[in-house]
């Protein structure tokens, strides 16, 4: 059943049982793809549905008006999700700003890790997890280790260098984090690979342009809000340029 904002949250678990945030639009919710649903289904979620309202229209209002309908449309979507996997609970909240209230109900929920608004085409295979440094490493790999045990999809491990100093020890930090996957998650080693390209324009660009190749990207917040780093220099400028889905993973 649907849970309006006030009630309170589950505590947290570690990284090795995720918690994933899933956001979808109340007022125009549309429905899960059956790729989205086969990747997350055996995780923990939080379906989120947010109902946008406009400045000028209290909220309370809005909820008076469109709550049975937007509770219905978050239940079906959490639904989908419970029906295949290990459950998913759904909250409804009528908002004035979609970020702040995603950024809310993560830390509320204490969820691991968000997913973001992009294409999802029929598949999920083929993950991109651009790495620029030791910023929750380790909660980002043991998210991925994690993704790719409950799943046959794949992941590159990807650094986009600005200089030959930083190549080398780009390289370094790809090949440790794949040893790392493969070592202390168990993922097999046909399941992930490792790739450098060279910065030569943004590396927000360089991200972009690989991440077309791919189906979905796995990218860390490091910063203590959420919000924040949805805004932040690279991670809004790859969700702006990017037509994939991200899951961001939070640094706890």
């Amino acid at each position: 059943m649907a849970k309006y904002h006030a009630l309170n949250p589950p505590m947290s678990e570690t990284v090795s049982d995720p918690m994933i945030l899933v956001p979808v639009d109340a007022s125009d919710p549309g429905g899960p793809s059956e790729a989205l649903v086969e990747l997350l289904s055996p995780h923990r979620l939080v379906v989120l549905g947010y109902y946008p309202v406009p400045d000028q229209t209290a909220t309370d209002q809005a909820r008076s008006q469109f709550g049975d309908e937007a509770t219905e449309a978050t239940e079906v979507i959490a639904d989908r999700f419970a029906g295949q996997g290990s459950g998913a609970d759904s909250v409804v909240v009528f908002t004035h700003d979609r970020s702040s209230t995603i950024d809310s109900i993560a830390a509320e929920y204490d969820v691991d890790a968000v997913l973001t608004a992009g294409h999802i085409g029929d598949t999920l295979d083929r993950i991109l997890v651009p790495l620029r440094g030791d910023d929750n490493l380790d909660r980002i790999l043991g998210f991925v280790g994690v993704l790719l045990r409950e799943s046959d999809a794949t992941a590159t491990i990807f650094h986009v260098s600005e200089s030959d100093e930083a190549a080398s020890r780009g390289e370094l930090l790809v090949r440790g984090a794949c040893d790392r996957l493969e070592e202390r998650e168990g993922v097999g080693p046909d399941r992930v690979d490792w790739r450098q390209e060279a910065g030569s324009g943004s590396v927000t660009s360089t991200i972009s342009e690989v991440a077309a190749e791919y189906d979905l990207l796995v990218v860390g917040e490091t910063k203590p809000s959420l919000t924040e780093r949805i805004v932040g220099e690279v991670t809004s400028r790859v969700i702006e340029q990017s037509s994939d889905p991200l899951l961001v993973v939070r640094d706890k």
